[in-house]
C-alpha cells in the first residue's frame, strides 16, 4: 500500500487520496507480510513443469521460465501465496443491510462477503456444498437467503444450510454438516476486511500490519463510519505480477489528477474533495488475467451529481491503466522482456516465498494445499445424492456442469 500524495489533505494536488490495495504487495507498508526466511534470492528460479511443480534454482541471470504466463507457476503462486495471506477484499461500508454480499474470484477461488442479521460481515467459499455451484450469482447484490439453482440448496447469511430438496427425508441426514465453508475474516478497525483461506489456522493478522494500516488509513481519511459512494470491476489481460507496480501507479493518480481538476472548473471544490479515499485492488484471476477493482468512499455526505461525473473519470483513468498494463505485459512476456525484472524487491520476495513452499512440497512428497477442505464423508449423504443423480437422469436434469460429480465431502483447491 502507498498513498499517492506524500502533502496529505490540505492541497487541491490531493483531491483525491489512493489508497492502493495492490492485493499481494502489502509488504510496500507492511513489510513482514511475505517475511522471507531466505537471507537473500541472489540466484533466478526455474520453474519446470512437472506434477511435484518443482523449483531448480539456475545460476543463469533470466526471468523464470513461465514467471509471466506459465500456468504452472501460477498454480504455485496459489498454494504459496494466495491461500495463506491476508488479503484485503473491501471496506464494511460495502455492505449497508444485512443481506448485503459482494463476491469475488481471487486468483480462481471464488468467495463472498456477507453481512449477517447479527451485522458481522462473514466470508464463504462461493460453492454449493452439494455439486459446487455458484451460490452468489452476482458481483453485488443483497439477500438474507442465497440459494444454488442445480438443486436449490439454500444457505442463511451465517452459510447455514437451511433447505435441501431431496434430502430433508433421508434418515441421518444432517444439514448442520453441510454448511457453506466459512472463510478467515479480519476486520481493521477503520472498516477494511481481510480474509485468509487457508482452512487450517492461518498465521495471526499481525499487531505491526493492523498498525500500520491505521497509520496509513488515518492518514488517507479512511474510517470505519466512512460510506461507500461507487466503484467497478474491470478486466484486464495480464499477469497480476506486471500490474502491481509502482510507476503504473504513478501515471494513474497523475491521470486522476488532470481530470479532477477539470471535472471541479475555475473554482476547485477542495473541501468536497479532500472527503474522499479511493482504492484500487488487483485480483488475479488467473496467469494471463487480471481484474481491476475502484471503489470510492466518502467522510461525509457528497453531492450526487458530482460523485456520477467523479465516477465517470475514475473509469476512464482505469481503463487506460488497464491498457497500458497490457501492453507491458505483451512486451515483457516475450523474449524483449527485461531482465532487470529480477532485481527488484517485489520479484525477489516473491520467489523466496516460492521456492520456500516448494521445498516443503518435496518434503511431502506431493503439492500443499492450504485451502483445501476435507470433512468428513457420509454414507447416508452419499446414498441421497445417488438417488438424486438418478432423479435427474429421470428428468433429464436441470443444467449441466463441469462440476458434476463434485462431492461436499471435498473441496479440492
Amino acid at each position: 500500500m502507498e498513498s499517492t500524495d506524500a502533502d496529505g489533505l490540505t492541497s487541491p494536488a490531493s483531491i483525491l487520496v489512493a489508497l492502493v490495495t495492490v492485493i499481494f504487495l502489502l509488504h510496500r507498508i507492511c513489510p513482514h507480510l511475505f517475511e522471507p526466511k531466505a537471507d537473500k534470492v541472489t540466484e533466478s528460479i526455474v520453474i519446470t513443469s512437472s506434477n511435484k511443480s518443482d523449483l531448480t534454482v539456475s545460476k543463469e541471470s533470466e526471468i523464470p521460465e513461465g514467471w509471466w504466463n506459465g500456468r504452472e507457476v501460477f498454480e504455485l503462486e496459489r498454494r504459496a501465496l494466495f491461500s495463506q495471506r491476508w488479503l484485503y477484499l473491501a471496506h464494511c461500508s460495502q455492505f449497508q443491510k444485512p443481506g448485503s454480499y459482494q463476491s469475488f474470484d481471487i486468483a480462481g477461488f471464488p468467495v463472498f462477503l456477507i453481512r449477517g442479521k447479527d451485522n458481522k460481515i462473514r466470508a464463504f467459499h462461493n460453492v454449493c456444498r452439494h455439486r459446487a455451484y455458484t451460490i452468489a450469482r452476482k458481483e453485488t447484490g443483497a439477500s438474507t437467503i442465497l440459494g444454488c439453482r442445480y438443486h436449490g440448496w439454500s444457505y442463511d447469511t451465517t452459510g447455514r444450510l437451511v433447505k435441501a430438496p431431496q434430502f430433508d427425508d433421508v434418515p441421518g441426514f444432517d444439514k448442520s454438516q453441510n454448511s457453506l465453508f466459512e472463510v478467515h475474516t479480519y476486520t481493521t478497525g477503520q472498516g477494511m476486511i481481510f480474509v485468509n483461506l487457508n482452512s487450517g489456522e492461518p498465521a495471526a493478522f499481525g499487531s505491526g500490519m493492523a498498525s500500520s494500516l491505521s497509520g496509513f488509513a488515518r492518514m488517507a481519511g479512511l474510517e470505519a463510519r466512512s460510506n461507500w459512494v461507487a466503484g467497478q470491476t474491470l478486466s484486464g489481460d495480464f499477469n497480476w505480477k506486471v500490474g502491481a507496480r509502482a510507476r503504473h501507479l504513478d501515471v494513474y493518480t497523475s491521470e486522476l489528477h488532470r481530470g479532477m481538476s477539470e471535472l471541479s472548473g475555475p473554482s476547485p471544490l477542495i473541501k468536497f474533495y479532500v472527503n474522499l479515499c479511493l482504492a484500487l485492488s488487483f485480483f488475479p484471476a488467473s496467469e494471463s488475467k487480471t481484474n481491476i477493482r475502484f471503489d470510492l468512499f466518502a467522510s461525509s455526505a457528497v453531492n450526487e451529481p458530482e460523485i456520477q461525473r467523479m465516477s465517470e473519470v475514475l473509469k476512464s483513468a482505469t481503463k487506460n491503466l488497464v491498457g497500458e498494463i497490457e501492453l507491458e505485459y505483451q512486451y515483457i512476456s516475450t523474449e524483449k522482456g527485461s531482465l532487470a525484472e529480477l532485481d527488484s524487491t517485489d520479484t525477489r520476495r516473491i520467489l523466496s516465498r516460492l521456492q520456500e513452499h516448494t521445498k516443503l512440497e518435496r518434503i511431502e512428497g506431493g503439492q500443499i494445499l492450504p485451502a483445501m477442505h476435507k470433512p468428513k464423508g457420509s454414507t447416508l449423504f452419499q446414498k441421497a445424492d445417488q438417488l438424486c443423480k438418478e432423479l435427474d437422469c429421470v428428468g433429464g436434469g436441470s443444467q449441466n456442469s463441469s462440476h458434476n460429480g463434485t462431492s461436499p465431502n471435498a473441496l479440492d483447491w
